[in-house]
């Protein structure tokens, strides 16, 4: 089909042979007004207007034709232009090397080729960053200049608790949390970056350091919107409370006999008056605070070893119910107390990999935990139950139980619900934070359920089998 340079052209033409007719029309009208042709003459003319008109014609096919053949280089470079615009990067100008385009052609294909390269870079970079976006630690949470959301990555989304849908929305009819919107439209206002510690309490109950941030693109950094990032520091606070309250009870665990033996030891120094039975006493009472004080430390001697990981699993295939007797048999503070140990024996063994010192530390410490806070003349009662990939073995009591609150916090080193009672029976707060360690290095599972008022039931679980080569899981 032809384009509108080559009608353009043939236009030209037609109107430049009409326009040659016209003038040798207006000549034989001259010459026949004023009668000065004979026959000859006419034969001449005619001649020469069927001549003009002949050369005219040609003329005008044979520019035509060169016109064609000037505007299919166009031709082709418009298409393949046309098709790159679509997306088509891939599409390529052919041109002959004789044709007078040629040359633009292969500019065209150069610069596809490179935009090409630029796209298929450009996607690369999105995709890793789309992946690192949805995989970080942090929520990251997009809000447009027109307040509406235009991203969150999979943590913001749980945080938040939206879903897809939420995009595109008002930041303000999708966020629940009253101080999260606020930040932002202050952002959006001020254009100045803030942070702040917000509490959520919606499904999640956690703690959050929130940045906001302006959303700046462009060459000129022009601002487009607002950027959320979310950085949740529930367990750092934890650790740092955890950290707080271990300063503060290693001091006074340290403290108390150190205090008492040194009062102890002053008054022996000036013993002037004293007979031995009152030395003897004071003396005893030296030792006693001595050996407390080396049982501290021996058990957080023991508690580093097992959290640095330098202890090895010596493992071995063997009945877990062998174990627990032996255990039982062990204790003795269930007879001091008149509390005794119901252990209902599976009629078949249950074996286990695990390493018997440290799983018998494991139940002697729960034995003792739980004769600790028992009532007289009431029970502790041992069970194990074998299930498909692990036995479980539980010890219960039936003392005061343990409030909702103290649950997640029992397996802290030197935390004790009942201070003065852990204190007067000689414990130290150590001995579940043990446990706990000792269990997980057996991959396995430490647990407590309790009722206030209904007592208490610790439980732990071993796997079949620990694939371990022998070393201790990290």
């Amino acid at each position: 089909m032809p384009n509108l340079f080559q009608r353009r052209l043939t236009l030209f033409y037609l109107l430049l042979i009409v326009a040659v007719m016209a003038a040798m029309g207006v000549i034989l009208n001259m010459v026949i007004k004023r009668g000065s042709f004979d026959a000859s003459m006419d034969k001449f003319l005619l001649t020469m207007v069927l001549a003009t008109v002949a050369v005219g014609i040609v003329a005008a096919l044979i520019n035509i034709w060169i016109a064609a053949q000037m505007s299919r280089p166009i031709e082709i470079i418009t298409a393949g232009v046309d098709n790159m615009a679509q997306g088509n990067l891939r599409q390529r100008i052919h041109l002959l090397p004789s044709d007078e385009l040629h040359h633009l052609g292969q500019s065209i294909n150069e610069l596809a080729e490179t935009l090409e390269h630029n796209l298929i870079e450009i996607s690369s970079v999105r995709n890793r960053l789309a992946l690192v976006l949805d995989t970080t630690i942090n929520g990251i949470f997009t809000v447009s200049q027109y307040g509406r959301v235009t991203y969150m990555n999979r943590v913001a989304s749980k945080i938040l608790g939206l879903g897809p849908e939420e995009l595109g929305k008002k930041h303000s009819e999708v966020i629940q949390n009253y101080t999260l919107i606020d930040l932002i439209d202050k952002v959006r206002t001020t254009h100045q970056p803030v942070r702040c510690e917000i509490k959520f309490h919606s499904h999640l109950d956690r703690l959050l350091e929130v940045n906001v941030v302006p959303l700046r693109a462009g060459l000129y950094g022009r601002e487009e919107g607002t950027l959320a990032i979310f950085n949740d520091i529930t367990e750092l606070k934890r650790l740092e409370r955890v950290r707080k309250d271990f300063v503060g009870n290693i001091s006074h665990e340290l403290l108390t006999p150190v205090t008492t033996s040194t009062g102890y030891a002053e008054n022996l120094m000036n013993c002037q008056g004293m007979d031995r039975e009152q030395i003897r006493q004071k003396s005893a009472v030296i030792y006693d605070e001595a050996n407390r004080l080396q049982r501290l430390i021996s058990r957080l001697m023991e508690l580093s070893r097992i959290e640095s990981g330098r202890l090895q699993l010596h493992l071995q295939t063997l009945d877990i119910s062998e174990i627990i007797e032996k255990s039982i048999s062990m204790s003795r503070r269930d007879h001091e107390q008149e509390i005794w140990v119901d252990f209902n024996k599976p009629t078949e063994p249950l074996m286990v990999d695990f390493d018997e010192e440290l799983i018998v530390q494991v139940i002697l410490n729960l034995l003792d935990n739980a004769v600790k806070y028992s009532p007289p003349n009431t029970p502790v009662v041992i069970t194990v139950e074998d299930q498909p990939e692990e036995v479980k073995v539980t010890v219960s009591n039936q003392g005061e139980g343990i409030p909702p609150q103290e649950k997640e916090r029992i397996f802290e080193r030197f935390y004790r619900i009942d201070k003065d009672r852990s204190r007067d029976t000689g414990g130290f707060g150590l001995g579940l934070s043990i446990v706990k360690h000792l269990v997980e290095h057996h991959n396995g599972k430490l647990g407590v359920e309790s009722e206030l008022g209904r007592g208490a039931t610790f439980y732990f679980t071993l796997p079949h089998k620990i694939e371990t080569g022998g070393e201790l899981p990290q």
